[in-house]
């Protein structure tokens, strides 16, 4: 249902940058499933780099959740499950991080340069205010967490608990060494 216009949105970004269809093309009749619940997209790729429909049961899956997304968003390494052509997953996620939309480039066409400039600043204003705003929400809600209402831990009594389960199994290792040692006396 979604597959035809978000592979053409994908199509229109790939036809302003040849460096990711070039990457696309060593993979041309090559399958893949994007999931990230609940949508699933299904590609092949072209031979000139870009991706249409894929028919049949594609060879490599991607799975992702939302929470591995706005990790991703965040900058933070997600939890990503492949399976089948791993180089080709490699590929496909590479230009998923690095593809990016000129919008500005696309609105300038109906509006013209100067008034499409002024839209992208206004918009990358509201984005980041956005997104600063969203962050502070969960800074806030942490920090309500593990100071008001303790259902998560603090990073230093994780580390204060670690170490003391440290000294207790080596305070055991050594007291299993003198009972060994004592009964070999006997």
């Amino acid at each position: 249902m979604l597959n035809s216009p978000l592979i053409s949105a994908v199509n229109h970004l790939l036809q302003t940058e040849s460096w990711a269809r070039e990457a696309l093309a060593p993979h041309a009749g090559k399958s893949a499933r994007l999931s990230l619940p609940p949508v699933d997209l299904d590609i092949t790729v072209l031979p000139d780099g870009r991706l249409d429909a894929a028919e049949g049961v594609p060879e490599t899956r991607i799975r992702a959740t939302p929470s591995a997304l706005v990790k991703s968003l965040g900058g933070e390494m997600a939890e990503i499950g492949i399976e089948g052509d791993v180089a080709f997953a490699k590929t496909l996620s590479f230009l998923l991080r690095n593809l990016r939309w000129d919008y500005e480039a696309d609105l300038a066409r109906l509006t013209g340069d100067v008034l499409a400039h002024r839209f992208a600043g206004a918009a990358s204003t509201l984005f980041s205010w956005q997104k600063k705003a969203a962050w502070n929400l969960l800074g806030n809600f942490a920090e309500y967490w593990t100071e008001e209402r303790p259902l998560l831990a603090k990073s230093g009594d994780i580390s204060k608990f670690l170490g003391d389960v440290d000294a207790i199994r080596d305070d055991a290792a050594r007291i299993e060494k003198r009972i060994e040692k004592l009964e070999g006396r006997s």
